[in-house]
């Protein structure tokens, strides 16, 4: 599974409880941020880290003080959440 199916597939499972319509047809521009409460976007952490760490076999660390930033957060968009998680995984591989 790509990173981004990994991200689709985490946004559809917590949205099975938040039923927001929009997140039912993502883009590369879909507004996550103003989207998600934030207990949305905990559930999304949470679920991003299981993911990943079921598909890299190592635990990968998603919220970090700028993924809590609202203007700096990476989960704006899709393209953003998938630029910072690649680059997470790049740095936790290294």
């Amino acid at each position: 599974m790509n990173l981004r199916e990994i991200i689709l597939e985490a946004i559809k499972n917590i949205n099975k409880d938040l039923k927001i319509d929009e997140l039912n047809s993502i883009d590369d521009e879909t507004p996550l941020f103003e989207l998600l409460d934030s207990l949305g976007t905990l559930d999304l952490i949470l679920e991003l880290e299981s993911s990943l760490e079921d598909a890299t076999g190592s635990y990968i660390a998603v919220a970090s003080e700028e993924s809590m930033d609202a203007k700096k957060t990476p989960f704006k968009t899709l393209a953003t959440l998938e630029k910072y998680l690649s680059q997470r995984i790049a740095d936790e591989s290294n």
